[in-house]
């Protein structure tokens, strides 16, 4: 039996706002972009040196699934993507259901655009792609690390 496909837009949309939430936590200004941006979710800005950072949100939403498929090349290209890893789902009798496990807890790595380019593989019909635990060495180091954009931005 076919696992079915879940509709995953409201994860998807709340994982974006998660992370708005989270640059502004950390004292950098950012906005959310609602309607015709291709390629970027959020921009970050620093006003004083007149400079802005887009940001693509990708969330994956199953337990143990850290691929994360990439903007097309012909989107604009983000300064950064935020790989959040939501946790929220898991196969049963391959039907995605939520997940009820407080210990599961949403991840979030930050990655400047040079590296998800070093590091993204291709599949066979020619979409990019980024296993994050498997192709990127040392990709704790992203984790959380939200100080790339706001260096980016000073």
């Amino acid at each position: 039996m076919k696992k079915k496909r879940k509709d995953t837009k409201l994860v998807s949309t709340g994982a974006e706002f998660i992370v708005l939430g989270k640059l502004l936590l950390h004292e950098i200004q950012t906005y959310k972009t609602y309607v015709n941006f291709e390629g970027y979710d959020l921009v970050s800005v620093n006003p004083n040196k007149n400079k802005s950072a887009k940001i693509q949100v990708k969330s994956k939403n199953f337990v143990n699934d850290f691929s994360f498929y990439l903007n097309p090349v012909e989107k604009e290209r983000p300064d950064f993507y935020v790989f959040c890893h939501t946790n929220v789902y898991h196969y049963v009798n391959n039907v995605a259901q939520l997940v009820e496990d407080k210990s599961k807890k949403a991840r979030f790595f930050v990655m400047d655009y040079k590296n998800v380019q070093k590091y993204k593989s291709t599949d066979k019909k020619g979409s990019d792609y980024l296993k994050l635990k498997s192709s990127v060495p040392n990709y704790e180091f992203f984790e959380e690390n939200w100080k790339l954009i706001k260096d980016f931005l000073n």
